[in-house]
């Protein structure tokens, strides 16, 4: 009998042990932060830079004048033009692709050159412009022979950030809004993981035809103050795994071994104790 309580405790840790494992502990940000700390902080908000278009950004434009509502509206013909896409955002319901929740919009894709056709005005430079210029460029170039008090709208179609590493869904962000911030970016992937460092988040950024590759420490509230807080359209974001992680994906006794000898252990000693239970 002695014997069977002694089975039946260890039989108990095992299962302690092993659901342990699976238990969801929090993420923690912003550590610097005390428990007791009842004084606020005010930091100041960096300004907002607007977005730049770029090479294989996609335009919506959209033209509407007092002529829409006339008869014969020569605005038509510059709402009709554009390529349509299929953008498919990262809804996090499949591990990263969003898949089945595409939406097809009409654009123009600024080619290598930085470059648009759009109707009737053809080709338009736009790379290295903000939406406000472009916005007032074409207007300027439609009232002066076309439209009479044109009102333009632009969007950059896939304003979009990429999410890779230790999250819990990674794949392509889209931000609707031009704005994203790196803890919208992480947040919308599904948060990082237990197994990811939240203190060395790198971005890449291409820009002006380089590559940077800056840190965020995502454990700090210094991170609202890094440059990079702020995305921008085809960024990359990674979350790295962390030191115990990266070693345990190179340790095929860890990965593989260990899980199958504790399993089998604590089946043995199980049909052990049943037995013993029915003598």
């Amino acid at each position: 009998m002695r014997n069977l309580r002694l089975y039946s405790i260890l039989i108990m840790l095992l299962a302690v042990l092993g659901s342990s494992c699976g238990l969801q502990r929090r993420t923690i940000y912003f550590k610097d932060n005390k428990a007791t700390d009842t004084t606020v902080l005010i930091t100041k908000i960096p300004a907002y830079i607007q977005s730049v278009i770029a090479p294989d950004d996609i335009l919506a434009i959209r033209v509407s004048s007092i002529s829409d509502f006339q008869e014969k509206s020569p605005v038509s013909i510059f709402n009709d033009g554009g390529i349509e896409y299929t953008l498919t955002p990262n809804t996090g319901n499949n591990g990263g692709g969003g898949g089945g929740g595409g939406v097809n919009l009409k654009g123009y894709l600024v080619d290598p050159d930085g470059f648009i056709d759009y109707p009737v005005i053809g080709k338009m430079k736009v790379s290295g412009m903000t939406l406000r210029q472009i916005k007032d460029m074409i207007s300027e170039k439609l009232t002066s022979s076309y439209v009479k008090d044109p009102v333009v709208e632009v969007r950059i179609l896939n304003y979009k950030v990429t999410v890779l590493g230790e999250v819990r869904y990674p794949g392509v962000i889209i931000a609707p809004n031009h704005r994203l911030n790196i803890m919208e970016a992480v947040a919308a992937a599904g948060d990082v993981q237990l197994s990811g460092r939240r203190d060395n988040v790198l971005v890449v950024r291409e820009r002006n035809g380089h590559r940077e590759f800056a840190r965020v420490d995502l454990s700090s509230r210094k991170a609202f103050s890094n440059p990079y807080f702020y995305l921008k359209q085809n960024d990359i974001v990674y979350i790295e795994a962390s030191r115990v992680e990266r070693q345990a994906a190179h340790n095929d006794f860890t990965r593989f071994y260990l899980p199958t000898i504790t399993s089998v252990l604590t089946s043995l000693f199980t049909i052990y104790a049943i037995l013993k239970l029915s003598q």
